[in-house]
């Protein structure tokens, strides 16, 4: 598994997991980066995980879909771009055969 840090905005970066085929993204606040990265690993995008609401982490979501095979996971009480999987402390999700367990950390 690779996680590759992508430089978005000034000061800011959107994580990216692979396992060399397919890829899951952190809070894409900018699509710009995700599909450069996207193309130059000939990788799919199979999943999305939002942290929270705020433009600089849900701004590229959208954009996004198009290239998108799975869902976009996100906490259930914020107001994440739609349709996306609400996710609650307790939840458990698999990413890329990864096992994620959810921890609600309310606030920024």
């Amino acid at each position: 598994m690779n996680l590759i840090a992508l430089p978005a905005f000034a000061d800011n970066y959107i994580w990216m997991l692979h396992d060399g085929a397919h890829a899951a993204v952190v809070d894409p606040g900018d699509a710009a980066p995700v599909e450069a990265a996207l193309d130059r690993l000939q990788l799919q995008l199979t999943a999305i995980l939002v942290t929270h609401h705020h433009h600089d982490h849900v701004g590229g979501v959208d954009a996004l879909r198009e290239r998108l095979t799975g869902p976009v996971y996100g906490p259930a009480r914020e107001p994440v771009p739609p349709p996306f999987e609400p996710l609650r402390g307790g939840d458990c999700i698999e990413v890329l055969g990864l096992r994620f367990d959810v921890i609600d950390v309310p606030g920024h």
